[in-house]
C-alpha cells in the first residue's frame, strides 16, 4: 500500500510538473489504477483524487478555489465550496462519486485511461 502512495504521489508530481500541453500527453493511468487492470474503479478514482490534493495543494487543510494553483483547478471542478469560498479535502472526497460519473462517458462504471485522463484537464 505504501509504495501504492509513492508511486500515485509520483505520478501527481509529473502530472503537475509538466506544462498543459504535456500533462494532456501523461498517462495517469499507471499510477490510479493500482491493480493494473486498465480499468480505475471508483475507489481506485477516489483514492487517486485525495493523492493528488496532497501533492497539489501541499497538505492543505483548505484552500481558496479562487486562489488555487492553476494546476488543482481540474482537481477542485464541480467540488461546492463553502460560504467563504474555501474547498477542503473532505469536501473533495465527498464529491468523487460525481466527478466520477462525469468522468465515466460511456457508464460502464470504470473509467479508461481516455476518461481518466481528461477528468485531470481544465475544461
Amino acid at each position: 500500500m505504501r509504495l501504492t502512495g509513492l508511486l500515485g504521489l509520483s505520478a501527481v508530481a509529473l502530472f503537475a510538473a509538466t506544462a498543459p500541453a504535456l500533462a494532456q500527453a501523461t498517462d495517469v493511468m499507471q499510477f490510479a489504477d493500482t491493480n493494473s487492470d486498465g480499468k480505475v474503479t471508483p475507489e481506485e478514482y477516489t483514492a487517486f483524487l485525495g493523492q493528488a490534493w496532497d501533492y497539489l495543494l501541499q497538505g492543505a487543510e483548505k484552500v481558496k478555489l479562487a486562489d488555487a494553483d492553476p494546476m488543482a483547478k481540474p482537481l477542485l471542478a464541480g467540488v461546492t465550496p463553502d460560504a467563504e469560498g474555501m474547498v477542503t479535502k473532505q469536501a473533495l472526497i465527498a464529491a468523487a462519486p460525481a466527478k466520477f460519473k462525469d468522468a465515466d462517458e460511456n457508464g460502464d462504471g470504470v473509467l479508461d485511461s481516455a476518461e481518466l485522463n481528461g477528468s485531470m484537464q481544465a475544461k
